[in-house]
C-alpha cells in the first residue's frame, strides 16, 4: 500500500504545475447579483452571469468589515481577468492583494474603477486600461509600487491621488482629453513625521494642454519635466480662471427644480483645429449655476468636456437624455460652448464641430438642424438651448476653423428648429463671431448669461433674458480686442412661438 501512495505522489509531482494547482486549489462563488468568480490556483476570473445579458458591476467592499470573498479566503492570486459586460470594479475589490501581478480586461465594458480598488497591490506590474474607461476614483492604484507605466484613455476622469505613491512609475501618457484631480502622480513621503508630496519626475509621453509648468505640481508632476515636454507648445489656456465676479459669487436658489435636466458640453481642446479659449471653464461654471442657483439635482446634470461625436450623439443624447422617463412633464436645458463651422460646399450648412472632427470635413460633424430636430422629437415639456458658438468659420480669437478661411467670416445657413417646444439662445448671428471675454475668463455670451442668472437668482422669464443678452453683448462686443459686432438672437419652434417669452428656466 505504501508503495502505491509513494507512486501516486511521485506522479502528482510530475504533472504540469498549472494542472496540479487547478485540480487542488480551484474554488468559485458569487460576488453580487449576476457576477461569478472562479480561482484556479493562479488566476482569478470574474464573469458576467446575467441570463438577460445585462451589464453588471463588481460590488463595493472595504478592508475590514466587508472584504471581497477572495480576500476573505486568503487566495494567493497572481492574475485577475475581468470578463465582458462588467462596467465597474468596486471599491477595494482587490485592495491589499500583495501578490497580484497582472490585470487583464477581456472586454471593453469597464467604465469605472472604484475607490482603492487596487490599493496596496505592491507587485502589480501590468495593467492596460480599457479605452472606454471614464472614471478612476481616489487612491484606486495608490501604493502600487511595482507599476511601471500608466496610459490614461480619452475622456477619463482621474480623481485625487489615484496613483499616489506608485514609486516605481517610469512612464506616464495621458490622453489630451483626460481630466486630472490633485496630486494624481505624487509620492507621499514623511519629513519630520509630516506627510509631504514628492513630485513625479519620470518620462512624460503625452499631456492635456491644461497642464503646464506653472500648475504641474497641482497634478503631482515636477515642473521641470512638464516644461521639457511642453517646450515650444503654446500654453496660454488654463481652465480654472476664477477671475470673474460671476465665478466667485454664485447665489443659492430658493427653488428645487427636480423635473429639470441639464446637458452641458464644453469643447475646448480640438485635435485638428484651433482651440476654443474658456469653453471648459464656461461649461463648468454654468453647471454650478444649474445646481446651486437653479436648484437642479446633481444627478440631473451631465457635464461633458471635449466631447467627441460619439459622446454627444450616443453617450449623452441616446444613453442619457433619451432614457429620461416621462419627458412630457419635464424640462431640458442644453448648453454648448465650442466650435461651430459652415460647410462651404453645401450652401454653408451649419454644423456643431465635435473635438474629433476636422474643420475641413464639417459634414462629419453634427448638423445643427438635425440636432435641433432630435431635441424637439424628444418631446420635453420645454427645451431651452444656449449656444455659445458661431458658424462663421472663425473662433473666439479670430482664428480660422476651416483651412484657407483664417479671419474670413462666412454667413452660415440658418438652421431650422423642427418640432417640440424648443427655444434657442444663440451667441451671434449671420457671419458674426462668438467672441471671448479675456478679462472675465469666459465667452462673451456666457459671461452675460451667467451674470443675469447671478443677478436674478435664475428667476427671469426668457423674453427679458433675451432682451438683456442682446443689449449687453452687442454693446460690449465692439469694445473688445477683436472690435467686431456680436448680436445674440433668440428663436423658437412654432409650438413655442407665442409663449417662449413667458417661459423660465
Amino acid at each position: 500500500m505504501k508503495k502505491y501512495i509513494v507512486l501516486f505522489f511521485a506522479a502528482l509531482l510530475c504533472l504540469p504545475s498549472g494542472w496540479a494547482k487547478s485540480s487542488i486549489y480551484k474554488t468559485e462563488g458569487n460576488c453580487g447579483p449576476d457576477v461569478k468568480w472562479a480561482f484556479d490556483g493562479l488566476t482569478l476570473t470574474i464573469v458576467n452571469a446575467s441570463k438577460e445579458g445585462a451589464f453588471v458591476a463588481i460590488p463595493d467592499y472595504d478592508m475590514k468589515r466587508n472584504v471581497a470573498p477572495w480576500t476573505k479566503k486568503k487566495l494567493d492570486v497572481k492574475k485577475v481577468q475581468i470578463g465582458s459586460g462588467i462596467t465597474r470594479i468596486g471599491s477595494c475589490s482587490f485592495a491589499g492583494m500583495e501578490n497580484l501581478q497582472e490585470v487583464v480586461f477581456l472586454g471593453r465594458d469597464v467604465v469605472q474603477i472604484g475607490w482603492g480598488a487596487f490599493l496596496g497591490c505592491s507587485r502589480l506590474r501590468n495593467i492596460s486600461l480599457p479605452i472606454g474607461l471614464r472614471s478612476i476614483e481616489t487612491i484606486a492604484f495608490a501604493r502600487c509600487t511595482s507599476l511601471n507605466s500608466v496610459k490614461i484613455p480619452d475622456q477619463c476622469r482621474v480623481a485625487d491621488q489615484a496613483f499616489v505613491s506608485c514609486t516605481n512609475l517610469q512612464s506616464v501618457e495621458l490622453s489630451p482629453t483626460a481630466i486630472l484631480g490633485r496630486h494624481v502622480f505624487a509620492n507621499e513621503v514623511k519629513i519630520n513625521n509630516r506627510v509631504r508630496h514628492a513630485l513625479y519626475s519620470g518620462e512624460v509621453r503625452r499631456l492635456p494642454t491644461y497642464i503646464n509648468a506653472g500648475n504641474a505640481a497641482e497634478y503631482g508632476f515636477a515642473p521641470a519635466i512638464v516644461e521639457k515636454f511642453t517646450a515650444g507648445r503654446v500654453l496660454d489656456i488654463d481652465y480654472d480662471y476664477m477671475t470673474s465676479g460671476v465665478d466667485s459669487i454664485i447665489p443659492q436658489g430658493y427653488f428645487a427644480r427636480n423635473n429639470t435636466y441639464a446637458l452641458i458640453i464644453g469643447n475646448q481642446n480640438y485635435r485638428f483645429v484651433s482651440d476654443v479659449p474658456y469653453a471648459i471653464h464656461d461649461a463648468r461654471v454654468f453647471a454650478e449655476y444649474c445646481q446651486k442657483t437653479l436648484g437642479i439635482p446633481a444627478q440631473n446634470i451631465h457635464l461633458t468636456e471635449d466631447a467627441t461625436k460619439q459622446m454627444i450623439l450616443e453617450e449623452e443624447l441616446e444613453d442619457w437624455v433619451e432614457r429620461i422617463p416621462d419627458r412630457e412633464k419635464k424640462n431640458l436645458i442644453v448648453y454648448y460652448a465650442g466650435h461651430g463651422v459652415p460647410d462651404v460646399k453645401n450652401k454653408n450648412k451649419a454644423y456643431i464641430l465635435p473635438t474629433d472632427v476636422r474643420g475641413t470635413s464639417p459634414q462629419r460633424g453634427i448638423a445643427l438642424d438635425a440636432f435641433y430636430s432630435r431635441l424637439g422629437d424628444l418631446a420635453f415639456h420645454q427645451t431651452s438651448v444656449f449656444l455659445d458658438a458661431c458658424f462663421s468659420g472663425v473662433n473666439r480669437e479670430n482664428e480660422g476653423v476651416t483651412d484657407g478661411l483664417r479671419g474670413v467670416e462666412i454667413e452660415a445657413e440658418e438652421a431650422e428648429l423642427g418640432g417640440g417646444s424648443v427655444v434657442v439662445f444663440s451667441a451671434a448671428q449671420g457671419n458674426e463671431t462668438a467672441q471671448g471675454y479675456p478679462e472675465q475668463g469666459h465667452g462673451l455670451f456666457t459671461y452675460y448669461l451667467l451674470k443675469e442668472m447671478q443677478e436674478t437668482g435664475g428667476v427671469i422669464n426668457f423674453g427679458l433674458l433675451s432682451d438683456r443678452l442682446k443689449r449687453n453683448v452687442s454693446t460690449r462686443a465692439p469694445q473688445l480686442k477683436m472690435r467686431k459686432a456680436q448680436t445674440p438672437a433668440t428663436t423658437a419652434t412654432q409650438q413655442a412661438a407665442e409663449t417662449w417669452r413667458e417661459m423660465q428656466f
